[in-house]
C-alpha cells in the first residue's frame, strides 16, 4: 500500500465516523422525516409509496401476495413500476444470487401466508408476457391483479398469461421503454432491489423491511384500522415443549466489518439461552478485504438500515471506528488462540460493540490488552500470536464452508444436526433459525 493510500484510509477511519453518526442518530432521521413531511405539504403532494416489483425476483412475489391488503390498510397513494434485474455492482457473487435468494424466498413465504407455485426461476417469455401486461395497467388495477399475475409466472402458465393480452396491452418495444423509465426513477431515489418501497427519502425492502414503512405510516395517521395486525406481521412456532440438551450445533460467522452482524449480537446469545444448543464462531474476512466493491449509495443504505433494526431491537448503534486493514488482521490474529480459550464468541462480541457502539479502535496494543485480560487471559501469551498470520487458512476455510451453502455474507449461519444442515444469511433470519431450532427439537 502506497503512503498516499495508507494516509486517506487513516483520514477515512477518523472522518466517516461523522458521517457514519449522520446517517444513523435518531433524532437526526426524525428531523428529517418531518423536514420531508413538511416540504410534501408545501409542494401539494399526496402520500405517494413507490413499489418497485421484479418478476424475476421471488421476494417480489411475495410481496406481490400483500400488496393489495397493503393498499387498503393504508391511505396512501401506491405507484407501483416494473423493473428489471437490480445493477450488476450491487450484486455480489452473481452465481449464488438467484438460487440463495430463491430458496430463502420459499423458505419464509409459509411465515406470511404466501405459497410458491414452484422453486424453479420464471423463464424469459413469461416474464416478458407479464411485463407487458402490467405496464399497461392503470395504478389500482395493477395492485389488484398482481398477485394473480405474479402466480401464472412463477407457476409458468404461459398459456394464461398470452389469454390475458388484449388489443391495450402494451409491445415489447414500449415495454422495455417503460421499464427504463421506471429504473430511472429506482436509481433516482437510489433503490436497487425489487420488492423495494420507497417514501419521502427512505427505502424499505420486501417484507422483511414493511414494518419500518407500516409504523412510519401509521406514526403520520395513515392506518385506517389501528386494531388490525400489520400487514408485514408473521406466524411464529409455539416454543412450549423444548428439551433440556441436543446435539445441535450453531456455526456463526461473523466479519469484523459487518454493522448488520454487530447488531446480531444480543440475539444469537439469546439463542443460545433459550435453546439447548452450542454456539461455534467462524469468522471470515470482510467483503471489502476480499477485493469486493459496494457502491456508496448501497453502503449508505446498508448503514441506515442497520440503524433503524438496531433501533428496532433496542441495540446501541452509531458511534463507529471502520476496523478495516490492519485493524481487523491485528485482531483476527489473535482470534485462533483466543477460541482454544473457549472465548472466541466473546472475543468477537466484545470488538465488534468497540467498533460499532463505542468508536474505539480495536487495531491498538492497549485496547488488546485490557479486552484480553478482561476475558480472563494472559496478554503475554497472547502477544505471541499477535500480528502472525496462522489465522489467515482459517478463515479462508470458513469462507469456504460458508459459500457452500450459497451464502456470501455476514453474519450467516450454519445449522449442524448430525449430517443435516440449514445455511441461511442475514441478522433479519435469526427468527428463521430459531424456527429451524424449534422444528428439529419437537421431532
Amino acid at each position: 500500500m502506497s503512503i498516499i493510500s495508507s494516509i486517506r484510509n487513516m483520514i477515512s477511519r477518523y472522518v466517516m465516523p461523522r458521517v457514519f453518526l449522520n446517517w444513523s442518530d435518531p433524532n437526526i432521521v426524525l428531523r428529517k422525516r418531518e423536514e420531508k413531511e413538511e416540504i410534501r405539504k408545501k409542494e401539494g403532494r399526496p402520500h405517494e409509496v413507490f413499489y418497485f416489483h421484479e418478476l424475476l425476483d421471488p421476494y417480489s412475489h411475495i410481496t406481490a401476495q400483500l400488496i393489495n391488503k397493503f393498499k387498503e390498510e393504508y391511505s396512501v397513494e401506491l405507484v407501483p413500476l416494473v423493473v428489471n434485474e437490480p445493477p450488476s455492482k450491487t450484486v455480489h457473487e452473481p452465481s449464488m444470487y438467484r438460487k440463495y435468494c430463491l430458496t430463502d424466498a420459499i423458505r419464509i413465504a409459509p411465515f406470511y401466508g404466501v405459497e410458491f407455485p414452484s422453486d424453479k426461476l420464471p423463464n424469459a417469455q413469461v416474464v416478458s408476457l407479464a411485463q407487458r401486461i402490467l405496464c399497461g395497467l392503470e395504478r389500482d388495477e395493477f395492485v389488484s391483479r398482481i398477485a394473480e399475475i405474479s402466480t401464472l409466472v412463477w407457476s409458468g402458465n404461459e398459456v394464461a398469461l398470452k389469454a390475458l393480452i388484449n388489443e391495450d396491452t402494451l409491445s415489447e418495444e414500449v415495454t422495455l421503454s417503460t421499464i427504463s423509465n421506471n429504473e430511472l426513477k429506482r436509481d433516482k431515489v437510489e433503490a436497487y432491489m425489487g420488492s423495494t418501497f420507497s417514501y419521502e427519502g427512505e427505502l424499505y425492502w420486501g417484507v422483511d423491511r414493511l414494518d419500518h414503512l407500516e409504523h412510519r405510516l401509521k406514526d403520520l395517521g395513515l392506518k385506517r384500522n389501528v386494531d388490525i395486525n400489520y400487514v408485514s406481521e408473521r406466524k411464529k412456532t409455539n416454543t412450549s415443549d423444548i428439551p433440556n440438551d441436543s446435539n445441535i450445533e450453531l456455526e456463526f460467522y461473523p466479519s469484523l466489518n459487518s454493522p448488520y452482524t454487530s447488531i446480531s449480537l444480543e440475539r444469537i446469545k439469546l439463542l443460545q439461552s433459550n435453546y439447548p444448543i452450542k454456539i461455534i464462531t467462524k469468522p471470515v474476512l470482510p467483503m471489502l478485504m476480499r477485493n469486493m466493491t459496494i457502491p456508496t449509495y448501497k453502503g449508505r443504505y446498508i448503514f441506515r438500515d442497520a440503524a433503524r433494526e438496531a433501533k428496532k431491537y433496542g441495540v446501541p448503534f452509531g458511534k463507529v471506528i471502520s476496523p478495516l486493514g490492519k485493524a481487523a488482521e491485528r485482531a483476527y490474529s489473535l482470534f485462533p488462540w483466543i477460541d482454544q480459550q473457549g472465548q472466541g464468541f466473546e472475543y468477537i462480541c466484545r470488538l465488534m460493540i468497540s467498533s460499532f457502539r463505542k468508536a474505539e479502535d480495536i487495531g491498538i496494543n492497549s485496547y488488546l490488552k485490557v479486552l484480553i485480560e478482561d476475558l480472563g487471559l494472559d496478554w503475554k501469551e497472547a502477544q505471541k500470536h499477535l500480528d502472525t498470520d496462522d489465522w489467515k487458512d482459517e478463515l479462508e476455510k470458513n469462507r469456504l464452508i460458508m459459500y457452500e451453502g450459497d451464502s456470501w455474507g455476514v453474519p450467516s449461519f450454519r445449522l449442524v444436526d448430525g449430517d443435516k444442515t440449514f445455511t441461511t444469511w442475514g441478522q433479519d433470519r435469526i427468527w428463521l433459525i430459531e424456527e429451524e431450532i424449534i422444528k428439529r427439537l419437537n421431532k
